[in-house]
């Protein structure tokens, strides 16, 4: 190793043990109340790792035995200030946080698997992955947030641990990502179909964020959820493109990719529907419809493969899968708090707004519904 990285190396260190014991006043500062101070030193904390991801790179040159300890104490210390906070809130305001529950929830889960992770690289003998821009970026966001709580923000304080809990998610998928498409842990499922994937696994997701507030009535959301479930929505309609145009444009169309494409689709919007439906968005008949095309386009999907027969994508499914994204879009934005008093008589307009926007959604949906059985109707001279 060159002298100058040997350097590097030792100045990394010193800095990062400087970054854990800045962490140790942070308790005391917390629960005596001196938020000033406790301020200045997550600042102190919040500049050096910032210049640890960014300049130092550290996890680029340190060594796997230090890094694994070093991380392990660096991601307990940071648990344990937001834990403090959130212990400290509940005893002093007498009730729970929940936005910050959850994100101590997820600081401990990303602590907990970023060590499991080290360890079974480092009893393998492989070296870790570099640490990549969304985790950087995901750990700067923690210390804002940190920052945020000690200064007692409450205006800010939900945007930022919302934001905290994006960055992580993204950290968490950009890991996957690399992980997988590693040679040394690649598997047959191909980015495409990963794409597809995630749609299903972020629908339970989508299906939480609706209702954080436990309440069925999606106008009583925090505005911050409001504005995470239509990102949501809006990764499902990127995704839905991507998977299908990477597909054509790598060489990687699958059967596999054929039959869940359109199986993710109907996960992912059936569950927006059923949203819909429990906040009075929409009425039974129309949801109701809406499964039954879904159901039966399955059903014949099904019927066909037995006679060795794919069912492509028809242009009226195209259509019905971009008007139903639209009309989720519309429903999801006409939803959030700042058109109220952005647009006159907004309130009036909104009585109405998603009941019209769901029954042409179903108009559309039956209508692609009809074509497909009318295309298909070889396939059905066979059974009926």
């Amino acid at each position: 190793m060159p002298q100058i990285s040997v350097d590097k190396l030792l100045y990394g260190r010193i800095l990062r043990i400087l970054y854990i014991f800045a962490f140790l006043p942070v308790f005391y500062f917390i629960w005596d109340e001196y938020k000033k101070l406790a301020a200045i030193s997550i600042s102190i904390i919040l500049i050096v790792s910032w210049y640890l991801q960014f300049r130092i790179r550290h996890q680029d040159i340190e060594k796997p035995y230090y890094q694994l300890w070093l991380s392990f104490v660096e991601a307990l210390f940071v648990f344990a200030v937001m834990l403090c906070i959130f212990i400290r809130d509940s005893i002093v305001e007498k009730e729970l946080e929940k936005m910050l529950a959850v994100g101590c929830a997820l600081l401990l889960a990303r602590a907990v698997a970023r060590t499991l992770y080290m360890l079974s690289m480092l009893r393998e003998g492989k070296s870790f992955f570099t640490s990549g821009f969304w985790s950087k970026v995901a750990t700067i966001s923690i210390n804002v947030t940190m920052l945020i709580y000690v200064l007692d923000m409450e205006h800010y304080q939900q945007i930022c641990m919302g934001a905290t809990v994006l960055m992580l998610f993204a950290a968490a998928v950009s890991f996957g990502y690399r992980y997988y498409r590693d040679p040394t842990h690649r598997k047959p499922l191909s980015v495409c179909n990963q794409l597809t994937m995630s749609r299903i696994v972020l629908t339970p997701v989508f299906l939480w964020v609706f209702f954080y507030d436990g309440d069925l009535n999606y106008q009583n959301n925090s505005l911050v959820f409001k504005i995470l479930a239509l990102v949501m929505v809006v990764a499902f309609m990127v995704t839905d493109f991507l998977d299908g145009y990477l597909a054509r444009k790598w060489g990687e169309v699958s059967t596999l990719g054929k039959y869940l494409d359109p199986f993710s689709d109907k996960i992912s919007n059936m569950t927006v529907f059923l949203c819909f439906l429990a906040s009075g968005y929409t009425s039974v008949w129309m949801v109701a419809l809406i499964y039954f095309r879904e159901a039966s386009i399955e059903t014949l999907r099904t019927l066909a493969a037995s006679e060795k027969i794919i069912m492509p994508a028809r242009q009226s499914g195209k259509w019905k899968t971009a008007i139903q994204g639209i009309g989720i879009l519309i429903i999801l934005i006409g939803a959030l708090d700042p058109l109220y008093t952005l647009i006159p008589n907004w309130t009036e307009i909104w009585e109405y707004l998603p009941y019209s926007v769901m029954a042409i959604i179903t108009f559309v949906t039956i209508a692609s519904g009809i074509d497909y059985f009318v295309s298909s109707k070889d396939v059905l001279k066979k059974y009926v």
